[in-house]
């Protein structure tokens, strides 16, 4: 009888006890930094500049070339508000205005990525005057592109093809632009004074058609995202099967360039440091690198470009292509570190945050599905979701190119997240 209370008592101590035990096993999130592309925009060059392309007139747009549109605006703030749930369901913050600071947004400098910054933090934080960190639109921000903003182009002076010659999508696009395909089609195209992509005969015009077609493929999933009708999209062309595969040669054309090292470390190096300075913070280090923000902030939104998404792919070495999503850039998609405390030792987890096309087209990201995760192993851990933070400190300073790192962060200035299309004046300067 005692031996069978004994062992009662036993039990009941064991079960009072789980959930203590667990909990003080349990890793405890610190701080998450996020790297996204801007919203969506209008295509970098008039509709004129792109006419030599295609038989037919392009679509017109609400805004100038490069800028941000009213949908992207509310596209942004959706995604802000999406974001405020799962900082919330994540412990990081509770939404409330008093703790408003624990989550902070820096942006590039470009009218675009201002306006990307103002309507996120407005999803974030509408109820508590939210502000961004930026620079003025007429200064370059390092972090983004170090040196000046061409300088990460240097990747390009080296032609870069794909081992098969054409891509099968690069002849799909092809017949997209021209509205039809074969030998007669492109002799007419030429009788026209049009620019064609398939018939370049060098490894240096076939690099150059290909980066064309990357930014021409990149633009029709912008008309499909800017939610066209679908009349407008792609010449009535471009439903969302369609528009997934040709924008696939935008993802090439970047594995051949930006992802691709060394010019990856080239262009991603002082973002990413100043991206690993703050998780090193986070987790009580001192470094020569300046954090992105103070050790009490919890998140932090860096809002790049694709650019920036494809260079950090390529320090990584990190490959998330999804064939049911396979934009691997668009607006909005993310790049997400996490710092972990587990029984004070520090790891890293990296994924992925990517809106898909239907939620880019609705500007909405309330369903479950409306950003596709994907965590992404590291090589120093191929094994594991999660990484010791010294030993991914190691890995990636090895990398990185310390040349171009600069350990000082640019004077940004808080500006205000109202409504814009361009900024106007810095609420305070730093």
């Amino acid at each position: 009888m005692r031996a069978r209370a004994f062992v009662r008592a036993a039990l009941l101590g064991a079960a009072l006890c789980a959930p203590l035990l667990a909990q003080a096993g349990a890793a405890t999130l610190r701080l998450r930094v996020v790297v996204l592309r801007h919203g969506v925009r209008a295509p970098t060059k008039a509709p004129e500049a792109l006419a030599p392309y295609a038989s037919r007139p392009w679509a017109a747009w609400p805004v100038a070339p490069g800028q941000l549109t009213p949908h992207g605006i509310e596209g942004m703030r959706a995604l802000g508000e999406s974001y405020r749930r799962l900082f919330a369901a994540d412990g990081l913050w509770s939404g409330a205005c008093d703790r408003v600071n624990d989550v902070v947004v820096i942006a590039d400098s470009t009218p675009r990525n201002h306006a990307s910054g103002a309507a996120l933090a407005q999803g974030l934080a509408a109820d508590c005057q939210p502000t961004y960190l930026a620079l003025p639109t007429d200064r370059n921000n390092p972090l983004f592109h170090f040196g000046t903003k061409d300088d990460d182009k240097d990747d390009d002076d080296k032609p870069a093809l794909p081992a098969t010659w054409p891509p099968a999508e690069l002849a799909q696009l092809q017949r997209v632009l021209l509205g039809c395909e074969g030998s007669a089609c492109l002799a007419k195209a030429h009788a026209d004074g049009r620019k064609t992509l398939l018939d370049a005969q060098d490894d240096g015009e076939r690099a150059k058609a290909l980066k064309t077609a990357g930014s021409l493929s990149e633009n029709l999933m912008l008309e499909y995202a800017q939610g066209f009708p679908a009349a407008n999209v792609a010449w009535g062309q471009g439903d969302e099967a369609t528009i997934g595969r040709l924008v696939t040669l935008h993802n090439l054309q970047f594995a051949l360039s930006k992802k691709a090292m060394p010019a990856a470390a080239r262009g991603g190096s002082n973002l990413l440091a100043h991206v690993l300075a703050s998780l090193q913070q986070a987790g009580g280090e001192k470094t020569p690198i300046a954090p992105l923000t103070a050790a009490s902030t919890r998140a932090v939104l860096v809002v790049g470009h694709d650019t920036n998404l494809a260079q950090l792919a390529g320090l990584l070495d990190a490959d998330w292509h999804d064939a049911a999503h396979p934009d691997d850039y668009p607006p909005g998609g993310a790049l997400v570190f996490d710092l972990w405390q587990t029984h004070g030792k520090y790891s890293v987890s990296v994924s992925t945050a990517m809106p898909t096309l239907a939620s880019l087209r609705s500007a909405n990201y309330a369903a479950a599905d409306a950003l596709v995760r994907k965590t992404l192993r590291l090589a120093p851990c191929p094994a594991a979701d999660r990484c010791p933070l010294d030993k991914v400190s190691r890995w990636l300073r090895m990398r990185m190119d310390a040349t171009r790192i600069d350990p000082a962060l640019p004077p940004m200035g808080a500006w205000p997240a109202v409504s814009q299309e361009a900024p106007h004046e810095p609420a305070v300067s730093k």
